[in-house]
């Protein structure tokens, strides 16, 4: 594969007898066909690329978060996106396919973060109601205006619900009202912090896995 210049009529692009012009990211490259291959897949390399696609699919409606949480692991110009699914696919996707599990409690949605997680966080239902509060701590790793994001994932949907924006760490705490639908369902809790402000640089702190919590019908 070779990387390309602009020419005076533009990147090459499509298929030209035995190569393919492409783009990536905004660099051009021209690389040649891909041979099929008429070797069967081993039992190894299924069962790998069925964990990528449970990975893929676990992922998928928290692309935006990782895409940030994750964009300062890019060996090689690699997405935030690709580095997260390479964390999951390692060491958060447990058992055998077709009996893949998410661990919950590896999954990490923002990592090497800048600013500081409160030191202590708690979590209370009520009803529908999601109560969390945070201790308040000054340092220079903090700022009283960092939004805080509460992340809930739903097994069965495979969907995410993130609180409201609003709360920020000086408020010390959230109440989040859930959808009705969660009921008798057990969601997986997280939290991480972003910088509020526009006029200061975006940082954020890593996640922190809260725990599951079970919604009575």
């Amino acid at each position: 594969m070779a990387r390309l210049n602009r020419g005076p009529n533009g990147p090459p692009s499509g298929k030209f007898g035995s190569v393919i012009g492409s783009s990536w990211r905004g660099i051009y490259y021209i690389k040649g066909l891909q041979k099929e291959s008429k070797k069967e897949r081993s039992l190894l390399q299924i069962q790998q690329q069925k964990k990528f696609a449970f990975a893929v699919r676990f992922l998928k409606y928290a692309k935006k978060i990782v895409d940030v949480g994750y964009s300062r692991i890019n060996p090689g110009g690699a997405t935030g996106y690709n580095m997260a699914i390479s964390y999951i696919v390692q060491n958060c996707v447990k058992g055998t396919h077709p009996n893949f599990e998410i661990d919950y409690s590896s999954v990490v949605f923002c990592t090497k973060g800048k600013l500081s997680l409160p030191e202590t966080i708690t979590n209370e239902l009520d009803g529908m109601n999601l109560k969390m509060t945070w201790s308040v701590e000054s340092n220079i790793y903090s700022s009283a205006t960092d939004k805080v994001d509460l992340l809930i994932y739903q097994p069965g949907s495979g969907h995410y619900q993130i609180a409201p924006d609003g709360s920020a760490r000086s408020d010390g705490g959230m109440e989040l009202q859930l959808d009705p639908w969660y009921k008798g369902d057990t969601v997986h809790v997280y939290m991480y912090l972003l910088t509020s402000s526009i006029w200061v640089k975006k940082e954020w702190s890593n996640s922190i896995y809260l725990g599951a919590v079970k919604f009575r019908d």
